[in-house]
């Protein structure tokens, strides 16, 4: 019985800190969606309303309208994060399965100096990387946001499939070799599929990461719409009207949907890969 007694109390204590999480997280996104459904300005009354006395999706009608557009915005935004996730992809699979893999001296070492250069504060890159893209010509372009993102996304991609790719049983090359496969093709076609759950955390965590970019978005579009991500059209569209909140909030909630969507359909995959464990190398 007294045994019993601690793991309903351990169950409460679980659940207690489940909601107490849980309200501190989705607090600020349903503040957010219920005044995207007010009507512009009466976000600002006194008191404060934490339900809207009367329902308006005016708000998505002005960013959709012609007056601000922002599924151009949204469809930046998409462009990017997928081609910063399909680039960082190829580009860490390899890294870490050379790390894991192969091996040369200073393996470890070298996943230390990357994971070192993940670790630099992005406010010290944002100078030379708009030196670099301006250099290329690539300022105000889609592809001038795409390679510095995929490089600022190799450090933790690289540390999460060189712990997945470890811990894959090396039998399964040796078997590879035995019927004639190819190095390259014994990681495509053998290795890849087996670490699905390892490049879905990967794919994820560079996708959101390049979706809510901002300072090198603000930096490399210059504020022009035809290279606008969806943190600065937000940020532009809210100076230019005076900070209307109700058009802003409408704004955040469009640009969250596709990030949401994709979390639900992938999250099992991105759970099994983060909790594949850190292994010796």
């Amino acid at each position: 019985m007294e045994q019993l007694g601690k793991r309903r109390l351990q169950w409460v204590y679980s659940i207690a800190i489940v909601v107490v999480i849980s309200i501190f997280c989705l607090t600020p996104l349903y503040w957010i969606v219920i005044t995207s459904l007010k009507s512009p300005g009466t976000e600002f009354r006194k008191p404060l309303e934490y339900w809207p006395s009367e329902f308006s999706l005016e708000s998505y009608g002005v960013v959709l309208g012609p007056q601000f557009r922002i599924q151009n915005a949204i469809k930046n935004s998409f462009i990017v994060s997928t081609a910063v996730t399909v680039g960082a992809l190829l580009v860490t699979s390899l890294s870490a399965y050379t790390i894991a893999r192969l091996r040369f001296k200073y393996k470890i070492e070298s996943l230390l100096l990357i994971q070192l250069a993940g670790m630099v504060p992005p406010i010290v890159t944002i100078a030379p990387t708009f030196v670099l893209v301006r250099s290329l010509g690539l300022l105000t372009t889609l592809p001038g946001l795409i390679l510095p993102n995929i490089a600022y996304n190799i450090p933790i991609g690289t540390w999460l499939m060189a712990a997945y790719f470890a811990g894959l049983p090396t039998d399964l090359e040796d078997a590879a070799k035995v019927d004639g496969y190819t190095p390259f093709s014994t990681f495509w076609r053998v290795i890849i599929p087996l670490a699905a759950p390892g490049l879905f955390s990967a794919g994820v965590l560079a996708f959101l990461g390049s979706w809510g970019e901002f300072m090198l978005a603000l930096t490399v579009s210059l504020g022009l719409p035809k290279a606008q991500t969806v943190p600065v059209a937000i940020l532009t569209f809210s100076q230019r009207h005076e900070l209307q909140w109700a058009w802003v909030a409408a704004g955040i909630v469009l640009s969250l949907l596709p990030v949401v969507a994709m979390v639900l359909v992938f999250q099992k995959w991105v759970i099994k890969g983060l909790t594949a464990g850190a292994v010796k190398y």
